[in-house]
Formats: C-alpha cells, structure tokens, sequence
C-alpha cells in the first residue's frame, strides 16, 4: 500500500452456526489511524445488509446490530441477579439492561428473562450507570383466523387494559369479538376455535442506577 490510509483488512470466516469470527493482529497505530466498516448480510427473509462506520481505539470485543447499524466497543463482561415483583408476587419478565456511559449515550448493556421471578442476566459495561427496566408481554394484535398457541397473547385493536392469554391452542375468529374483562375466577371463554382468558399489561417497571459484578 502506498499510505496508511488505503489500507484495508477484510474479515470473513464463517464458523458453521452463522457466526464469522477471523482474529487479526493489528498494530495500535494502524488501529487507530484508518477507518473501518462493519458490514452485515442477512440472508433469512426478508434479506438485509447494513453497514456501519465504527471507531477502533484499543483492542477487544466489538458488536454490530444488523437490525439498528449500531456498533461498538462491547465493553466488560459482567453479572447481575434481576428480581422482579408485580403487586408483591414474583413475575416472569423480559428484563432490558440499558447503560449511560460518560459520554452520555445511551446503550443496551444486556437483556434476559426472570422465569418465576428472578434471573441472572449477563451484561457487557463500559463503566456507566446501568438501569433496569422490566417488561411485560403486550401481545400481537388481533389478526383474523391467526393460528394461536398456548401461552400466547392476544391485543385487540382497540386497548382498554387486558390482553388475552390462550390456554387451548387454535384459530382466532374471523372477525374481531366482543372481549371482556376478568371477573371472578376468570375462566376461560372461546376465542374462535382457541380458549383464552383476559389477564392484565402491567406498564414497564423501571430500576436503578442499579450495581452490576463485572467479572
């Protein structure tokens, strides 16, 4: 190469799981003296490339989101033990760790599930404040004669504070019934050739900053 800056290294190794991983030493002033991109494909339909400009200082573990295009420094590998309590029960939970940074930009540092209320959810941190935030299922929406499993919930178009958790799997009615609130000991009632029972979307529940263990 002529100058620095036409330099280029390509990394292209696929491993067998769709994952491409192919280490390559660097010196630290190349590092940081030219540009790279990250470049994503994604052959599962609908099939998608992304490319993103990312910024090399020091060596480690970087990450490129396909989906969003964000990129960057992965961070420290660490540990927290997320508990979460609805109305004071113990609640299964999709739990999102986002972190800020000193530079003020905000990143998603890790996410897990707290099955029966509680879950050790890995992180990667750049030495920011972390925060919690508990999310419960919202449902898809109301589609006409959608195939529907068990454990599955259902929105209708029109929200008014219950979705609808299918207990027998089957097909959803052609058009959109009439639903109804829990009462009593809430049995579950036919929904096209499925059973459902209405249960209630409680909002996020946010915590923190909170400590993590990086290890």
């Amino acid at each position: 190469m002529d100058t620095l800056a036409e330099l280029a290294q390509v990394f292209w190794a696929e491993n067998g799981d769709g994952e491409f991983s192919q280490p390559i030493l660097i010196d630290l002033e190349t590092l940081q003296s030219i540009e790279w991109i990250a470049i994503g494909r994604d052959d599962a339909p609908p099939r998608r490339v992304r490319a993103s400009y990312l910024t090399l200082t020091t060596g480690g573990l970087y990450t490129f989101n396909i989906t969003s295009g964000d990129g960057g420094q992965a961070g420290d590998p660490a540990q927290v033990e997320a508990r979460v309590r609805v109305e004071r029960v113990p609640a299964s939970r999709e739990v999102v760790m986002l972190e800020r940074p000193p530079d003020g930009e905000w990143r998603l540092a890790g996410y897990g599930p707290t099955p029966g209320g509680s879950g050790e959810i890995d992180l990667r941190v750049v030495g920011g404040d972390v925060y919690a935030l508990a999310v419960d299922d919202y449902g898809v929406q109301f589609v006409a004669d959608l195939a529907v499993q068990v454990g599955q919930r259902i929105r209708p178009t029109q929200y008014s504070g219950w979705v609808y958790e299918i207990t027998e799997a089957g097909q959803l009615p052609s058009a959109e019934p009439e639903w109804w609130a829990a009462v009593g000991e809430n049995p579950s009632r036919p929904l096209g050739t499925a059973r459902a029972v209405a249960v209630r979307y409680f909002q996020p529940i946010a915590h923190g900053p909170i400590p993590v263990e990086v290890i």
